[in-house]
């Protein structure tokens, strides 16, 4: 979920609580990148059988030895090597199963009440998680490990507010390490506790560090295991690092063809290396196996993989096939208001690719008609600051579950969108329209209040800011309004920068606004040092290359612009033939 202008809710940390919501819906084991578009959306990839009829796929290897039945014993590997990869209903099902098996399999409910902890992606049921642990009997008969294990969940669970939990997790976590340093699963018991508290905090680099270098040790003594490799990829999910991950990356997919989440990850690190030929497969294969388990287990459409749909159409229009991006939008768009049950998840994720699409398009008129499915009533929503919006959205307060107010994001996405559209049409009056709209939705959202990031207020003042400014420059566009606008984008650049960059860029990053808006005004190497340091952040980012060539141009370094028009050329290589700014390239690549 995050922003053009500002590109900031992608990343915004939020740190779950726990809620208390009466008769409002809670979540179920499902991750939240779930709900998505129809499985006809995506060309390639779909499984030609469903699982439920074809011998099921890899989902890696491990090693974790624990009492119980044989039959357990085969149920709890199968829902350790789903957990590690965050396929909670898959986990869930596993673990329930083994203990339908053998009631006294005391770490198949263990197990079962990690899939109720969503770490890093901060949601948690801990209701549902204790009632999983209360099941555990006769821990005499377990093994040391075991009660060590159990006792470390305990911790994680004990407490309701979740950064509470997390830093105790760890703490715990740490010792379990400490004292059996030759575990693998207790090692990546220590890496995930890391990343549940530090994961994304450019404030704690060295811890996430330390997460990756636990993770790839592991991963070298077993190269099959998939929480190893894919601990790993989430330690190094930065510009910085992305290098680190890009083995365990490529091992990941292969190691775990079934896991849906094993597919997409990958293109994390593709992401952030400019690898935008390896993110459509990546996301493809993501999409295609989370829509194959939901079809054979009964899921609403609703439960298919958006987060990785988004990124596939993202991939599609830094390459430039634009027409290929539209199909994708139109059918996420009839998903989107097709959907009966809980579809906040599919609702922000469909903000975003709709962020992208007109970004790399420049369809701004068709802003309007593609947000429109958004302001749909949730199940069980009312408006209103902490009414029954904040219970449907699982907002923090009480005991039970709790999750990120996806819908609302994605609410704040369209009017960010809106206000967007409505400055490059020049219309000012509806660009301060869409800023107020922008206000209320984040009144609604006063409920997760303490779980934001100092950041969020700050850049969100910076966002409204930038925007009102550029509006007043379209109905008076002189020197002292333009400085004024100049000023303010220059501000929302230093508090975007606050935020860590991990997945495509949705709306107009803010160093490129500012770019364009130096062009504009004359500046033309001042815009190019802009879109340069954006393209040192986000490589083969299509529309800064454009930029940069653009600006390099102007500025007369006739160097620079062949090399920035060579890159697009090359990125656009198989780009739709209509493409508008393909001609320019090419040219200019000369």
């Amino acid at each position: 979920m995050h922003v053009r202008i500002a590109a900031l809710v992608s990343h915004v940390s939020l740190l779950a609580l726990s809620i208390g919501c009466g008769a409002a819906p809670t979540p179920t084991t499902t991750p939240s990148r779930s709900p998505s578009p129809a499985p006809t959306a995506v060309a390639s990839g779909s499984p030609a059988s469903s699982p439920a009829t074809s011998a099921p796929a890899p989902l890696g290897d491990l090693s974790f030895a624990i009492t119980g039945s044989p039959e357990c014993q085969r149920l709890f590997r199968d829902g350790v090597l789903a957990l590690h990869s965050f396929l909670y209903d898959q986990a869930h099902e596993s673990f329930v199963a083994a203990l339908a098996a053998d009631p006294s399999c005391a770490m198949a409910a263990w197990g079962d009440a990690m899939t109720f902890d969503h770490a890093i992606w901060q949601e948690r049921d801990t209701t549902k998680a204790r009632a999983s642990l209360a099941k555990i009997t006769r821990e005499e008969a377990l093994t040391a490990t075991e009660r060590a294990f159990i006792a470390t969940a305990r911790e994680l669970f004990a407490k309701d507010d979740a950064k509470e939990a997390h830093q105790v997790w760890l703490a715990a976590a740490t010792k379990l390490h400490a004292e059996r340093p030759n575990d693998d699963e207790a090692a990546l018991q220590h890496a995930l506790a890391l990343l549940a508290v530090y994961a994304y905090d450019p404030t704690h680099v060295r811890e996430q560090m330390e997460a990756g270098t636990i993770a790839l040790g592991v991963l070298q003594r077993r190269p099959e295991h998939p929480g190893a490799a894919h601990y790993a990829i989430h330690a190094f999910d930065s510009r910085e690092h992305a290098i680190l991950a890009l083995q365990a990356a490529h091992t990941y997919a292969r190691i775990a063809p079934a896991a849906g989440h094993a597919q997409h990850m990958p293109s994390h690190t593709f992401v952030h290396l400019g690898m935008w030929r390896d993110v459509v497969p990546s996301n493809e294969k993501g999409y295609a196996a989370s829509v194959a388990w939901e079809k054979a287990h009964g899921g609403s459409p609703s439960k298919y993989d958006s987060h990785s749909y988004s990124w596939l159409v993202a991939a599609h229009l830094e390459l430039g096939h634009h027409a290929r991006a539209r199909q994708l939008v139109d059918d996420a768009r009839a998903m989107v208001v097709a959907a009966t049950d809980d579809s906040g998840d599919l609702r922000a994720d469909y903000s975003n690719l709709v962020a992208a699409y007109v970004v790399h398009t420049g369809r701004w008129s068709d802003v309007e008609a593609l947000v429109a499915p958004l302001f749909a009533a949730m199940p069980d929503e009312r408006s209103g600051p902490g009414g029954a919006v904040a219970c449907a959205m699982h907002a923090p307060g009480g005991k039970g579950s709790v999750r990120m107010p996806s819908a609302l994001f994605a609410r704040l996405n369209a009017h960010v969108l809106r206000a967007e559209a409505a400055i490059r049409s020049g219309e000012k009056g509806v660009a301060e329209k869409r800023v107020a709209d922008m206000r209320a939705v984040r009144l609604e959202m006063a409920p997760w209040a303490k779980m934001q990031s100092p950041s969020f207020a700050r850049r969100w003042a910076a966002i409204d800011d930038a925007l009102l400014a550029r509006a007043r420059g379209v109905a008076k566009p002189d020197a002292d309004v333009t400085k004024k606008a100049l000023d303010a984008l220059e501000r929302l650049v230093r508090a975007d920068d606050e935020r860590p960059i991990a997945g495509p860029a949705w709306l107009e990053p803010p160093r490129e606004t500012l770019g364009a808006a130096l062009l504009a005004a004359g500046r033309a190497k001042d815009a190019l040092a802009q879109f340069d340091r954006d393209l040192d952040q986000r490589p083969n980012h299509a529309p800064a290359l454009l930029g940069a060539a653009r600006a390099a141009k102007a500025a007369g370094d006739a160097t620079r612009a062949r090399a920035r028009y060579a890159a697009l050329v090359d990125l656009w290589r198989d780009a739709d033939a209509g493409l508008a700014a393909l001609t320019e390239a090419r040219d200019g690549a000369k």
